[in-house]
């Protein structure tokens, strides 16, 4: 008891015991000024490195841009020194064709059709297509629609008897007993008339028609006839017509002939005389085949 009695007391007499204050570091001050300036130098790194992606963003579109420029200016310039005879006839566009003076010869190839009774000639690398059935056929380039092209036409007419002065027997357009095709002019104008009003009022939306030219053979076997149509777009127009024999076998044996024309057409806005020529070569190479001695018997 005693000592525990020393011992209390000499507790209360000792000093109290101070507070145990935090030291600082004597670096921690420098650590964060360090640190401070370390994001700051970040912060302007950051800023410096957009600048520079934002620079160089620049320099790559005015880059672009030049080459761009330089490209387009090349392929004009090889685009324009390629517009020769190649592209006439391998034509991918559709208006206009694009023939020079100076292109090569066009070559051609025969058209035969036994059936009817005649041949032609066209261009070797024009397609043929069939868009109103067996009695009418379109050549026209390969991948062009609506341009340039030649439809031939061929329209039963039944049995015509000749009527010419000095005819041989063989019976011609002038002897078919319809007003229209009394003479080429005739022919001309009525075809021309049915596609719009001859000779009649043109601008904005409205249409006429033409006659150009028109001539036949003397003796009226043949008719040939230019005409052209004004209106939003201009077209030109190249016919030939002829009495053929009619069909093969017991049409041709009973009289029974057709009225076969060739018509060629295609948009004035870039026709050029290399066209004209085509045209005219196609419409000017039509003729009937010789005619076959052939019996009702033969067909079966």
């Amino acid at each position: 008891a005693n000592d525990t009695t020393t011992t209390t007391m000499l507790a209360s007499k000792a000093p109290p015991i101070p507070p145990k204050i935090k030291q600082k570091h004597p670096f921690s001050t420098m650590r964060k000024k360090h640190h401070h300036s370390r994001r700051s130098a970040s912060f302007s790194c950051c800023s410096d490195d957009a600048n520079h992606h934002s620079r160089r963003q620049s320099r790559r579109t005015v880059v672009f841009t030049a080459v761009t420029a330089c490209t387009l200016s090349k392929t004009k310039t090889v685009n324009e020194d390629d517009k020769g005879a190649a592209w006439a006839y391998e034509d991918e566009k559709t208006v206009p064709a694009h023939q020079t003076e100076d292109m090569p010869p066009v070559k051609y190839k025969e058209y035969v059709d036994y059936d009817r009774g005649f041949s032609m000639k066209v261009p070797e690398d024009w397609l043929m297509d069939t868009p109103n059935g067996v009695l009418e056929r379109e050549f026209h380039p390969r991948a062009e629609y609506g341009g340039r092209r030649c439809t031939v036409i061929v329209n039963p007419v039944g049995k015509v008897e000749s009527k010419s002065d000095g005819g041989n027997g063989i019976p011609k357009l002038r002897d078919l007993e319809m007003e229209e095709y009394t003479s080429a002019e005739k022919l001309g104008k009525t075809r021309a008339n049915d596609f719009a009003p001859l000779e009649g009022a043109t601008g904005g939306a409205k249409a006429a028609t033409f006659l150009v030219k028109a001539e036949e053979k003397e003796d009226g076997s043949l008719y040939f006839y230019e005409w052209r149509s004004q209106a939003m777009l201009n077209f030109h127009f190249w016919e030939v017509a002829v009495l053929g024999p009619g069909m093969r076998g017991s049409g041709r044996k009973l009289g029974r002939r057709d009225v076969v024309s060739v018509k060629c057409q295609m948009p004035e806005d870039g026709m050029t005389p290399g066209d004209v020529e085509i045209f005219e070569t196609i419409t000017q190479s039509l003729k009937l085949l010789p005619l076959e001695e052939v019996t009702v018997d033969d067909e079966f």
